[in-house]
Order: C-alpha cells, then sequence, then structure tokens
C-alpha cells in the first residue's frame, strides 16, 4: 500500500456558498480563491506517493446531465488534475455524480467503503459520507469517518468528521484519526440492550383483522 494514507471529504469546489456557509477563510464570493487555497492544502499535506481517500462532495452542487454536466466533469477533471497525489479514492457524496461519470477521474468511486490491513493497523475502517449511529464491525472495535456534516454532528464513539471544515481546511493523515478514536473504548453489545423503540402495530396488521 502507498507510503501514507490521508482522509478529507466536502472540499466544495466551485461552490461560492460554501465560502460563508462554513465560515471559510476567503472573502466572500471568491470561489477561485478559494479553489486555490484548498488545493494548496491538499498539496501541502499529501505526498505524490500517498493515497488519498475523500469521501464525498469533492465540487458542491453543479449540474451533471447535457452539456452543463460536461462542462461540471471537464472542471472537476480540471481540479483532479492539479492535484499532486497519484491515488484518489472516491466515497461518492450528495453533491457527486454517478460512479460511471466519475470513473475515469478517480483510482476507485465507491457508495460506501469498508476495509481493514492499512498499513497504521488492523482496525476495521468504514467510510461513508454521510454519519452512521452504527456500522460494520462497531462491536468489534471498528471506527467510522464520515463527512457531510460540516463539523455541525456530535461525534459518535468510534466515528469521526474528516471533512476540511473540521481539519484546517485540508487532509488528515488516518494514523492520526484512529490513533485518536482509539482513545474511546468500543460499545458492547450488553450496551446496546435494551431496545430503545417502542413496539408498534403496523396498520396492515390491524386492516388484516378485519
Amino acid at each position: 500500500m502507498a507510503k501514507r494514507i490521508w482522509v478529507t471529504a466536502d472540499t466544495h469546489f466551485g461552490h461560492a456558498a460554501a465560502i460563508g456557509l462554513f465560515a471559510r477563510p476567503i472573502s466572500a464570493g471568491d470561489v477561485i480563491a478559494m479553489d486555490e487555497f484548498l488545493l494548496d492544502r491538499i498539496n501541502s499535506r499529501v505526498g505524490r506517493g500517498d493515497h488519498l481517500l475523500h469521501l464525498g462532495d469533492f465540487t458542491g452542487p453543479r449540474p451533471w446531465k447535457g452539456e452543463e454536466g460536461e462542462a461540471s466533469l471537464r472542471y472537476a477533471a480540471e481540479l483532479r488534475g492539479r492535484i499532486f497525489c497519484k491515488r484518489i479514492e472516491l466515497v461518492r457524496g450528495n453533491h457527486d455524480p454517478s460512479r460511471k461519470r466519475l470513473k475515469d477521474l478517480f483510482d476507485d468511486v465507491h457508495d460506501l467503503y469498508s476495509f481493514r490491513g492499512w498499513t497504521g493497523g488492523d482496525e476495521r475502517i468504514v467510510c461513508c459520507h454521510y454519519p452512521m449511529r452504527t456500522w460494520q464491525g462497531i462491536f468489534d472495535g471498528a471506527v467510522h469517518l464520515y463527512g457531510h456534516a460540516h463539523g455541525t454532528f456530535e461525534a459518535v464513539g468510534r466515528s469521526c468528521d474528516v471533512g476540511v471544515d473540521c481539519w484546517q481546511y485540508g487532509p488528515v493523515l488516518l494514523d492520526e484519526v484512529v490513533a485518536r478514536l482509539m482513545q474511546h473504548s468500543a460499545p458492547t453489545r450488553e450496551e446496546s440492550l435494551p431496545r430503545r423503540q417502542p413496539m408498534r402495530t403496523p396498520e396492515s396488521h390491524e386492516r388484516g383483522a378485519e
């Protein structure tokens, strides 16, 4: 595997409104400056031989169909070409187009990415654009990395928002994130009991009894 693995999310390249929405240190409306700022943050941290996991919303909201969609794809490709890192995998966010549209831009594109055997340890890493309350291997110590929330969700157990707005506007080393999360104890199955939702009677059952 690569010498170092980095994780990030929610760059929202090209999204002028992101500057105000997420309090980014850029003059309001200056989307070119924001793009340059974020590209510099990536390239100043991630080496050419490293591996970058981007957990979604590479660009902000854009049209992805017709001629406008082709322009959006060229824009995304230009941005990808300016990132020095050779290997980038994307976990699709709500502003990213279909996997088919992105297959030539990234080494791989996922909707959910779960893996073990990374360079820093053997814990399972579950990557999704969206924060989850439970995930594969949660009782066995697995960690969950996500984006989408831009730092507005409280972390649960061994989970962490890896979006740029939580990490000084750039990627963070996977080893560093996992080391922090491992300071939290993994939940036990006993802690998940008793059931916290009431038993419900489906309306279909009532109708069927008539």
